[in-house]
């Protein structure tokens, strides 16, 4: 899946000669922070909010600092995710050989994530805990499998001021209470788990029962 795939041309480009009073209008309406500024299909740069607000209403789009950052039409969308990320900013532009094709912003990610990364499928979300050495997603998949689910989403992240690793996948059902139990006696460390009601029915059925058994 590549820029191209996801880019949209409904996202409005402003022109050097517009004035920032326009400018400010059209990002509050677009709810974004960022927007291409493009001449005659010649991408020019993006400009900020941030920088918008620090000018005077009246001046225009070509007195302000714009930034060149763009991807190409080719980039992966794992590595734009990554580099929208980076670069903290909620719009891309899409540029190729010096023409602005259109742009990338968070929510066609989000769609793309959620339609094609899997993280949109019904079912439950695990996240457990392990040591590099002890990560492995083949052994993963394997108990998933072998307790009649499977994955269908998957992301390693590495825990702040941690030698560890956190492991967050998505399985395709909300039955995972043996699941859970699995991981467990294989040692990995269940950190938490969500859209899992009968697990979670469970565990707040047994805190409610502890709460009143410390009653006076």
């Amino acid at each position: 899946m590549r820029a191209q795939r996801i880019l949209t041309m409904d996202l409005p480009v402003l022109a050097l000669t517009d004035p920032v009073s326009r400018a400010l209008t059209v990002m509050d309406e677009c709810k974004v922070m960022h927007l291409p500024v493009v001449e005659e299909d010649v991408f020019k740069g993006t400009v900020s909010e941030a920088e918008l607000l620090e000018m005077d209403d009246l001046a225009l789009i070509a007195e302000a600092r714009l930034d060149q950052e763009s991807i190409g039409m080719d980039l992966h969308l794992y590595d734009v995710v990554a580099r929208m990320g980076w670069s903290d900013v909620d719009v891309l532009p899409v540029v190729h050989r010096g023409l602005y094709r259109g742009a990338v912003d968070r929510s066609s990610v989000m769609r793309f994530l959620a339609k094609r990364a899997g993280w949109g499928f019904p079912g439950s979300t695990i996240v457990v805990e392990v040591l590099p050495k002890d990560l492995s997603p083949a052994e993963l998949v394997r108990l998933v499998e072998s307790d009649g689910a499977q994955v269908t989403s998957f992301n390693v992240a590495a825990v702040e001021d941690s030698e560890r690793l956190e492991v967050t996948f998505k399985v395709n059902t909300e039955e995972i209470e043996s699941l859970l139990a699995m991981l467990q006696r294989h040692e990995y460390t269940v950190q938490s788990f969500h859209n899992a009601p009968e697990v979670e029915d469970e565990m707040r059925a047994r805190f409610d029962a502890f709460m009143r058994y410390l009653e006076p």
